[in-house]
């Protein structure tokens, strides 16, 4: 089959019988009827002498051909959606725009209140809707447009993606105030002797904390492992734990909850937060606007 014996409306109505796998819900996101969408797909088949898609107790699924077309497809709408994106004005006053981002539990509990507040007073009628970071291909959703953008410590999104510095961050260890082992500060034989509370590394830059602490013949007795960092600081409050988190956490929480706020026995070296965004969208000016927004909103906290 020819190129120019394609029309949009077979590209869309593919991709949408990839994603929903109902001929119906496909004509209905469409715009057309039923029967015009299953005319459609006939005359695609037969112009491609293969069945594309075939009924099954789950629904309309690909056959081989059907699924590579769907997915490119699926890829050339997205680009198409992007560059018409990119040429749509952004006004900060009047925008009913919803940004979408991966962050972690710190993320959110340090960069979201402020950035809200930026918002609200900046652009206030755009919202911002947070989803939890994939431990595999996070990529993925910031290619197909589905996340605008990602902030946060990742390894993992380097070809295809832009990125800006939104600050260095560094370590710190918290106690409960009071603790006995830490009147006169952290010491390193205070360091080893207590109790440590850790949270889940991975896929974070915390991975390497107890590398770094190994070059020193340091090893900490864990005792408590929870799933994120930021229930770190109510639980060490309130027992004789120690934990090693970011820095801007515990500051984050000092004032709110009696702990204390410590340097590590030895140097851990810092890491840096950073905003991405995917390639496709670079020119979208609404996303522009934000990453700009984010690194400019945190610039003076860089240390």
């Amino acid at each position: 089959m020819h190129i120019n014996d394609l029309d949009l409306t077979q590209i869309r109505l593919v991709a949408e019988l990839v994603r929903w796998h109902s001929v119906s819900r496909a004509a209905q996101r469409l715009g057309v009827s039923q029967s015009a969408a299953s005319h459609a797909l006939a005359k695609l088949r037969k112009s491609l002498g293969d069945p594309l898609f075939t009924r099954t107790p789950t629904g309309f699924q690909p056959t081989p051909v059907g699924a590579r077309l769907g997915n490119a497809s699926c890829e050339a709408l997205d680009t198409l959606l992007a560059g018409l994106g990119s040429a749509e004005k952004f006004d900060t006053l009047t925008s009913t725009r919803v940004f979408s981002f991966f962050m972690n539990d710190i993320g959110q509990t340090v960069l979201l209140p402020p950035i809200l507040k930026f918002l609200k007073q900046k652009a206030p009628g755009v919202s911002a809707r947070v989803l939890p970071v994939p431990l595999e291909n996070p990529g993925a959703a910031l290619s197909a447009g589905t996340v605008d953008l990602a902030i946060g410590f990742f390894d993992n999104l380097n070809t295809g993606f832009f990125q800006n510095l939104v600050f260095h961050e560094r370590y710190a260890c918290i106690v409960r105030s009071g603790h006995p082992r830490f009147r006169s500060g952290m010491t390193l034989d205070a360091f080893k002797s207590v109790e440590h509370a850790v949270a889940d590394a991975t896929g974070m830059a915390h991975a390497v904390i107890d590398r770094y602490l190994a070059r020193h013949r340091l090893k900490r007795n864990v005792t408590l492992r929870v799933p994120g960092l930021h229930v770190l600081p109510m639980i060490v409050a309130n027992s004789d734990l120690l934990a090693v988190v970011p820095s801007r956490l515990a500051e984050v929480f000092a004032p709110r909850v009696p702990i204390k706020v410590l340097p590590p026995p030895v140097a851990i070296p810092q890491f840096d937060v950073c905003i991405h965004w995917h390639e496709r969208y670079h020119q979208d000016r609404a996303i522009r606007w934000m990453q700009r927004a984010v690194v400019d909103l945190f610039s003076g906290d860089r240390r």
